[in-house]
C-alpha cells in the first residue's frame, strides 16, 4: 500500500512540474556547447511535426521512413540543399567515406532531364550523391558524374523550337564560355547550324533563249530565183528561231561566317555553261534550187528590192549552205551576307544580300556557202569562176558588271529543306559587235582568188568592230529542294532563272538591206555604183533581251 502511495504522488507532482520545468527551458537561455576544429557537434533530433503538409522535391519521406524534408536552399558555404542528419547519427560524422556536410540519398538518382531554356541541372550518378557544383553554387567537391543526353518530358530528346526530334538537338556546344557554337557532331542527324564554312557544287542542265535570224536560205522554181514574196519562194533556213538552247555547266559557291552567330558573313559564286552549238545544212542534194534572199536598195541595178544571190540550181553548179549558232555564257559574284529573320537553329531564316555581279554572254552566227560549177557549163562572165565559198560571220559579246541585292531564305523541316534566293543587279552592259565577210575563189584557169566581203557582210559598209555601253537590269531566282544526309552533307535539286537585258545578239545585227553594187563579183565590172549616202548594209545595234532557266544537282558541304 505504501508503494501504491508513493507513486501515486511522484505521478502528482511529476504532471505539476512538468510545465513549470518547460516555462523555464524556453525562457531560460541554455548555455551553448563550444564546437571545435575536428570535433563534430552533436545535436539531437527534433521530432517531426504533423503540419498536414505533403513534403515534394529530390528527397520525399516514405511510409515508415524518417527521411526530413529538405529546408531552402543555405547560402554559399554552409550545408547544400538543406540536408539534415539522420535520427541515429550525428550531424557532421563522416559515413562511408562520404564528406562532412554532404547530404544524403536513399534512394538511386533519377534520370538526368536537360530542356533548352531551364537552369541547368546535373544529376552526378556516383555514389548517389548528388554534386552541388552543378546546382550553381559554389563548392569543393569535384563532379565525378556520367552526364546523358538531354531529354525532355517523357524521355523524348529535347529539340529546337520548330526543328523535329531527334533531327535537331541543342544549338551550344556544351563547353562554357561558347554557347553559340553550333553542334556539328553526335547523334545522326543532328542538325543545329551551318558552321562558319560551306562549299557547294552543283551540275547545270540550262537552256538559254533561241535566237532569231532572218531568212538566210530559200528555195523556189528556178524562175522565180528564190526571191522572197515572189511566186512559189519558200524558206529553207532561218525566218524564226534558231539554234540549239541547251547547255551543260557546273556552278560552284564557297562563304564563311564571320562568327558562330552567323549574322554577318561573306560568300562567291561562279557559274560555266559549255559552249553549245547548233548548225543547219542543206545541199542541192536535198533541195535542187537553193537560194540567199536579201532586199536590193539600189534602184539602178536589176531586181530592186525583193532580190537573192543563186547559190546552186543542179542545172549550172551544186553546192549548199551551212549555218552555225554558238553561244556560251560564263559569271560570277561576291556578296556580303547579313542575317534579318531567324538564327542558326531556326526553322526559318532569311539574310540580305548585297555585292557585285559579272557576267559574259557571247554569241557568233556564220553562213558559209559552197558551189562548184559543173564541167561543162561556161561561167557567167561577171564571175568567171568554177568554185568558190562566201562567208558572212556577226558575232556579240556582252560583258555586265553591276552591284546588287538580294534576298536568300532557308525553311527547315526534319532533314527536308527549301532554300530560296532572289537577286537583281544594276550596272553597265559593255557591249562588242563584230562584222566580218570573205570570199575563196577558184577562177576558171585554175588561179585562185580572195575578196573582202561577202553577201550580208560588205566592206565600206557594215563590216568592222563595234562597242558601245548601255544601263541593264539583270535579275534572278532560285528554289532547291534539299535532303540532309549526314550534319556536314545536304544533296538537293533546284530550278533557277537568270535573265540579262539590253544584250546584242548577231541575228539582230544583220541588215537585209543589201546594195547590190558593193557585194563583189556580183554584177559586171562597172555596171552599178553603189548609192549615195549612208553605206548600206549597215551595222544593226539592236537591243534585246537574253534568259538562261534550267535545273541543277548539287551538293553541300559544311563545317
Amino acid at each position: 500500500m505504501r508503494r501504491i502511495l508513493l507513486g501515486s504522488l511522484a505521478l502528482g507532482l511529476g504532471m505539476f512540474a512538468s510545465p513549470a520545468v518547460g516555462q523555464d527551458a524556453r525562457t531560460t537561455p541554455q548555455p551553448q556547447r563550444s564546437a571545435k576544429l575536428g570535433r563534430p557537434l552533436a545535436v539531437p533530433d527534433e521530432p517531426p511535426r504533423d503540419t498536414g503538409i505533403t513534403p515534394v522535391g529530390l528527397l520525399t519521406p516514405r511510409a515508415g521512413g524518417d527521411i526530413p524534408v529538405p529546408s531552402p536552399m543555405p547560402p554559399a558555404g554552409g550545408v547544400p540543399n538543406g540536408a539534415r542528419p539522420m535520427n541515429s547519427v550525428p550531424m557532421g560524422t563522416p559515413m562511408n567515406g562520404v564528406p562532412m556536410g554532404t547530404p544524403m540519398l536513399t534512394n538511386p538518382a533519377p534520370t538526368t532531364r536537360i530542356i533548352p531554356g531551364a537552369p541547368s541541372i546535373v544529376e552526378d550518378r556516383s555514389n548517389g550523391v548528388i554534386n552541388p557544383g552543378t546546382l550553381g553554387y559554389p563548392t569543393g567537391l569535384p563532379s565525378t558524374g556520367t552526364v546523358i543526353p538531354s531529354v525532355g518530358p517523357g524521355d523524348i530528346l529535347a529539340s529546337t523550337p520548330g526543328m523535329e526530334s531527334p533531327l535537331y538537338g541543342d544549338c551550344g556546344t556544351g563547353i562554357v564560355g561558347d554557347p553559340g557554337a553550333p553542334i556539328m557532331d553526335g547523334a545522326v542527324g543532328r542538325v543545329a547550324g551551318m558552321g562558319r564554312w560551306w562549299v557547294t557544287g552543283e551540275y547545270l542542265m540550262w537552256w538559254t533563249q533561241s535566237a532569231n535570224v532572218p531568212v538566210l536560205v530559200s528555195t523556189s522554181s528556178p524562175a522565180f530565183n528564190g526571191r522572197l514574196g515572189v511566186g512559189d519562194t519558200s524558206t529553207v533556213i532561218g525566218g524564226g528561231a534558231f539554234g540549239q538552247t541547251f547547255h551543260s555547266g557546273a556552278r560552284f559557291s564557297v562563304g564563311r561566317w564571320f562568327g558562330n552567330d552567323q549574322i554577318r558573313g561573306i560568300e562567291a559564286r561562279g557559274f560555266w555553261l559549255g559552249q553549245a552549238g547548233s548548225t543547219s545544212t542543206v545541199t542541192t542534194a536535198m533541195i535542187p534550187f537553193l537560194a540567199r534572199p536579201f532586199n536590193n536598195v539600189n534602184p539602178n541595178t536589176p531586181f530592186f528590192g525583193s532580190d537573192s544571190e543563186i547559190v546552186a540550181d543542179s542545172v549550172r553548179a551544186t553546192g549548199g549552205v551551212q549555218v552555225h549558232l554558238e553561244n556560251q555564257v560564263w559569271g560570277g559574284e561576291i556578296n556580303y551576307r547579313r542575317n534579318l529573320i531567324g538564327n542558326p537553329c531556326s526553322a526559318c531564316r532569311l539574310d540580305a544580300l548585297v555585292g557585285y555581279r559579272y557576267l559574259n554572254m557571247s554569241e557568233s552566227l556564220s553562213i558559209t556557202e559552197g558551189f562548184r560549177i559543173i564541167p561543162g557549163v561556161v561561167a557567167p562572165p561577171q564571175m568567171p569562176v568554177a568554185a568558190g565559198v562566201v562567208m558572212d560571220t556577226f558575232r556579240t559579246t556582252n560583258q555586265f558588271n553591276g552591284g546588287q541585292i538580294g534576298l536568300a531564305g532557308t525553311w527547315q523541316r526534319g532533314r527536308w529543306s527549301l532554300d530560296g534566293r532572289t537577286a537583281v543587279a544594276f550596272g553597265t552592259m559593255n557591249r562588242t559587235l563584230e562584222i566580218a565577210g570573205a570570199q575563196n575563189l577558184i577562177l576558171a584557169n585554175g588561179t585562185p582568188a580572195m575578196a573582202i566581203g561577202g553577201l550580208l557582210a560588205l566592206p565600206g559598209a557594215n563590216t568592222g568592230v563595234y562597242h558601245d555601253s548601255v544601263f541593264s537590269v539583270v535579275p534572278e531566282a532560285g528554289l532547291n529542294l534539299g535532303y540532309q544526309v549526314t550534319s556536314r552533307m545536304k544533296v538537293f535539286v533546284g530550278y533557277n532563272f537568270l535573265y540579262m537585258g539590253n544584250v546584242l545578239r548577231p541575228g539582230n545585227a544583220i541588215d537585209g538591206n543589201v546594195d547590190v553594187a558593193r557585194i563583189p563579183n556580183f554584177l559586171p565590172a562597172g555596171t552599178a555604183t553603189p548609192i549615195a549616202g549612208t553605206p548600206i548594209p549597215a551595222p544593226q545595234i539592236k537591243s534585246s533581251g537574253f534568259f538562261v532557266q534550267g535545273i541543277s544537282f548539287g551538293l553541300q558541304f559544311n563545317w
